[in-house]
């Protein structure tokens, strides 16, 4: 599945327009603070938001490369359950979050060093869905899926008190 995040990652617009979620913000913490919080799928879980992500069942194991649950993303009348596994980590710049299966994708935790803590951008690379979906992706679950992930990182910040 990492391979669709590197193909995926030069395709994101439909017609001119982004159709990647993607959401950034600079946590007042070192990388190595932040990297390590986001290593457990128990805290990550704490981040989101409970209207973005309705259901989040740990799996056998919850902390590095290895943890899984199924999770299901609440995106208007998108309802999308996954199972999803963190599948690589490398301290303290990047953690991919692979969610199986044929409509599945993959999550990342980009980590950069920044004046006063941690930049973290959250992206989730995706190509524009098949007609008649695309309007509807475009108008109603990306701006959701982006603002949700902008609420996460907000709620990243909270963890972290300046």
């Amino acid at each position: 599945m990492l391979l669709f995040l590197s193909s995926v990652a030069l395709a994101g617009k439909w017609d001119g327009a982004e159709t990647d979620i993607s959401a950034e913000r600079v946590i007042p913490a070192a990388p190595e603070a932040v990297f390590s919080h986001l290593l457990d799928l128990d805290h990550l879980r704490a981040l989101f938001p409970t209207d973005c992500v309705g259901l989040w069942e740990p799996g056998g194991r919850t902390y590095g490369e290895g943890a899984n649950a199924v999770v299901r993303y609440d995106m208007g009348a998108m309802h999308r359950k996954l199972a999803m596994t963190l599948v690589r980590a490398e301290a303290p710049r990047l953690i991919d979050l692979d969610h199986l299966g044929s409509r599945g994708f993959v999550t990342r935790w980009s980590l950069s060093e920044e004046a006063g803590g941690t930049k973290v951008r959250l992206l989730t690379p995706l190509n524009a869905p098949p007609a008649p979906f695309r309007g509807y992706f475009q108008n109603v679950v990306r701006p959701e899926w982006v603002e949700c992930y902008e609420r996460t990182l907000t709620n990243l910040a909270g963890v972290f008190p300046s």
